[in-house]
């Protein structure tokens, strides 16, 4: 019996808590912690996060594979993580500072030339 384990209360508390809380599956208390969602809330949520969609332009999408979905019998699911993912992605910056370096590069060569 020399497998004693010294150890303060608080100590014990958070051993119990985390041995119970890997036991036992965490209950989805709020709705918005849901990640599946159908079209009608896809519509939504884009155009909740500025991403204005018609019901058209998403089932083309989902029809030519361009945006991610899956299917639960003969209904549309998608998941809000995936989908806001995809639209953030969709996005891209007014003006391309990239290009904008290089073509004042350019243009300073030139006239660095001329001189």
């Amino acid at each position: 019996m020399s497998n004693i384990i010294l150890t303060t209360p608080d100590e014990l508390r958070a051993i119990v808590s985390e041995a119970i809380s890997g036991a036992f599956p965490k209950p989805v208390s709020n709705p918005s912690q849901i990640d599946t969602i159908t079209l009608n809330d896809t519509l939504e949520l884009l155009k909740e996060h500025g991403y204005p969609t018609s019901k058209a332009k998403l089932y083309k999408l989902t029809s030519t594979g361009n945006i991610p979905c899956k299917t639960y019998g003969n209904k549309l699911v998608f998941s809000r993580k995936e989908i806001l993912l995809w639209a953030d992605n969709q996005t891209k910056p007014k003006h391309d500072s990239g290009r904008i370096t290089m073509t004042l590069a350019r243009s300073a060569r030139r006239k660095r030339l001329k001189l």
